[in-house]
């Protein structure tokens, strides 16, 4: 058996869980807080021992697959804010304001050991930062810290447990709409990308 998925989702986290159960013994693959600690795929593991009849079963670690093409800006940030893309992708502090819009959503009352209810990243950080101690030389509150203490929080579970989609029939069928589309999308990037080599090389001879 092979597991394939995207990014930091738990892929290695789930062959140790399942070598842990069948067979009673240790962590094998390598996990972190980011995406990319699995670059190749691994050596097979036995998850379930064998008897007369079989060999058992075998599991392979794959590096995350990330999808070719992302539809919208929403679906890259909430991607980025369950840590399926680097933190180095996106600039933390928006991260944070997409957070605090979802936290909003769902209750603002969990994170009031931080802050007061708002909609102003801004202000919401300022708070993080004075109630945490994250400040800078002359009490200057470091905002992109506090942008990432909070993004991690919320990944531990520490500041309520929600889904970032909100899964009814319409969106289902946008997002299958959004899909069948990939193909064409995909296809057009290319096309793209071979007009602007072909225009460089025909470029490049006069410019030499």
């Amino acid at each position: 058996m092979m597991i394939v998925g995207m990014p930091n989702v738990g892929k290695s986290s789930l062959l140790n869980a399942l070598r842990q159960v069948g067979v009673h013994k240790g962590k094998v693959a390598h996990t972190g807080a980011q995406p990319g600690v699995t670059r190749k795929i691994g050596t097979t593991v036995k998850i379930i021992e064998g008897d007369e009849n079989s060999e058992g079963v075998y599991l392979m670690d794959t590096p995350g697959v990330f999808v070719p093409y992302v539809p919208n800006a929403e679906s890259m940030l909430k991607l980025a804010l369950c840590g399926s893309v680097k933190d180095t992708i996106i600039a933390p502090t928006t991260l944070a304001d997409y957070l605090l819009y979802q936290m909003n959503l769902y209750d603002p009352a969990i994170y009031s050991d931080y802050a007061s209810p708002t909609n102003d990243v801004t202000e919401f950080l300022n708070a993080v930062a004075h109630k945490t101690g994250r400040l800078q030389k002359g009490g200057i509150p470091d905002v992109e810290a506090s942008a990432l203490w909070m993004i991690q929080r919320w990944r531990n579970g520490q500041l309520g447990r929600f889904v970032l989609d909100e899964i009814t029939a319409e969106i289902l069928e946008r997002e299958r709409r959004d899909t069948e589309g990939l193909g064409s999308s995909l296809n057009q990037a290319r096309r793209a990308d071979k007009n602007m080599k072909r225009q460089r090389s025909k470029r490049s001879p006069e410019a030499a």
